[in-house]
Formats: C-alpha cells, structure tokens, sequence
C-alpha cells in the first residue's frame, strides 16, 4: 500500500492534494519580521481565506454579469464558478489544500484524519472569505445594484428556488447530489490508487463545479458549500437586503447551509466504501 504524503501535523494526511512531489520540509523556520511569524503560523488560514474570496468574487461576479449584461449565458456563469474554483485552489492548494468548503473540510476530518481544530480554523477563514468576495462584486457593481430592485439582485450573493415548481426536497436533493459528485472528484484525483491529477487537479476540480452547474444546478443555484452561501447572505443582510435574506422563499437559507455538509460526507462514504484502498479511511480499518 502506498504511503500518502503527509502534512505538518504526524498524524494526519495530506487533506486534499496528494502530489507524489509535494514532500514535507522539516526545516526550523525562523522568522525576520513579526508580520513574517503571524503569516507563518496562520498561513494555512490565510490560503483558505484568500482562496475562498477569490472563489465567490469570480463566481457571484459571473452571476452579476448574467444579471446585467446581454453577453452571459447560464453556462458561462457556471464556467466562471468552476474557474473561480480553480483559480482558488491554485491560490491555496499547496499550502492549505485548497479546501474552500466547510463541507469539503469536514469530509477530509470524517474519512481523512483531518484534525477538528484545523477544520474550525478553515471554517472561519471560508466563511470570513466568502464574505469578502461578496464586498468586492457588490463594490464593483455598486451602481447597477442600486438602480435594480432588491429581489432581481440579490440572487447575484445567495442561492435558492430558481421556479416555483422546484419543491424543498428536490432542492435539498439536487444540493446533496451535487456536493457528492463534486467530492467524488476531489478524492479521486487525489487518490494515488486511482487517478490522481497532481498539478492539473485544480482545473478537474473546477471543470467538474462547472459541470454539475450545467447539468444539475439549475433547480438551486448550486451553492455546494455552505460558506460560499451564508457568509454573501449574512452580507445581504447587512448591506441593503435586510432580513428577507434569510426568510424569502419559506426559510430556505438553511437548504445550502445543510445539504452540502451531508452531500459531502455521502459522498466520501461511497467513494471509500467503493474504490478507496490507498490509505488510511474509517472504512478501511
């Protein structure tokens, strides 16, 4: 069986990006500035956060792009989703894993060895990302936001009921499906029993968001994550859309908060009960 490469921390795996030439230095780090100790010792946080922003600024920008422009199209907004991803997890992959998702993170705790407190760590920085990325496409669209009204617009931060017809349970199935096929692509690009991508992981990743966009997004929006979702909604909130952020739609908000944590952890549970054989898994022991 082959070893996976591992993290700075003994007991845990590579959380995401399993590169044959990645390898761990064991080097004493000496900083030469005080700026330079903070950013050694919450690097991996500030990777998620940077990461993470440029995810949803990339990804709402799209969105804001099909709602003001006559040049986007549903699939270029997904395709700016899926490179938005990709451009994030290049940003942080190498140092964090290029996570981006609390659902993602507690997926790699569940079936990974993460440790807990990296995940609360990577949490807030997502969630503290998403939210800037929802601040600079509400900057840089700041006229056109205001001139419109609050409920063609705010659709540009937050996910929902894309038609009447879409029922909750079919909303919560289409996220919970989603997340699922979307972390069956990060495990097994990152599976060196498998297929593993290496440096081309990131572009998989992110073809693979725009795909499910494409052809599973519609009913939702397709947030797959639950920072990408309420940290723009609690910005909403704060910025103009007031409390309706959280209510419209019979309370959905909690559709793309919960569904994906459970989409992600099915489907790590299916890849490892499956095919997964390479290391160490609860469902290899």
């Amino acid at each position: 069986m082959p070893h996976l490469p591992r993290l700075s921390h003994s007991h845990e795996t590579d959380s995401l990006l399993e590169r044959v030439e990645r390898g761990v230095t064991h080097t004493q780090y000496e900083p030469r500035s005080k700026w330079a100790s903070i950013r050694h010792k919450f690097r991996k946080a500030f990777a998620e956060f940077l990461g993470t922003a440029i995810l949803v600024a990339f990804g709402s920008g799209a969105i804001a792009q099909l709602v003001f422009s006559q040049n986007n199209s549903w699939f270029t907004m997904c395709l700016g989703w899926g490179l938005g991803l990709t451009f994030g997890i290049y940003v942080s992959g190498g140092v964090s894993g290029g996570h981006l998702n609390p659902a993602v993170s507690l997926a790699m705790v569940i079936f990974r060895g993460m440790a807990w407190a990296d995940f609360i760590i990577y949490s807030i920085s997502q969630f503290a990302g998403a939210f800037a990325g929802a601040l600079v496409v509400y900057v840089l669209n700041y006229s056109a936001i205001h001139a419109a009204k609050h409920e063609e617009t705010i659709g540009i931060f937050v996910t929902g009921l894309q038609n009447e017809n879409v029922s909750t349970l079919a909303a919560f199935t289409a996220e919970f499906l989603g997340t699922a096929l979307l972390i069956l692509v990060i495990l097994s690009t990152s599976d060196k029993g498998n297929t593993p991508a290496g440096n081309i992981q990131p572009l998989v990743i992110g073809l693979s968001l725009a795909a499910i966009g494409t052809s599973f997004g519609y009913q939702t929006g397709f947030a797959l994550n639950p920072a990408r979702d309420l940290a723009p909604r609690l910005f909403t909130s704060i910025f103009g859309w007031g409390f309706k952020a959280f209510s419209r739609q019979g309370w959905y908000f909690w559709v793309p908060i919960v569904a994906p944590f459970f989409g992600a952890l099915g489907g790590a549970f299916t890849y490892d009960f499956l095919v997964y054989a390479s290391g160490p898994s609860p469902l290899n022991n």
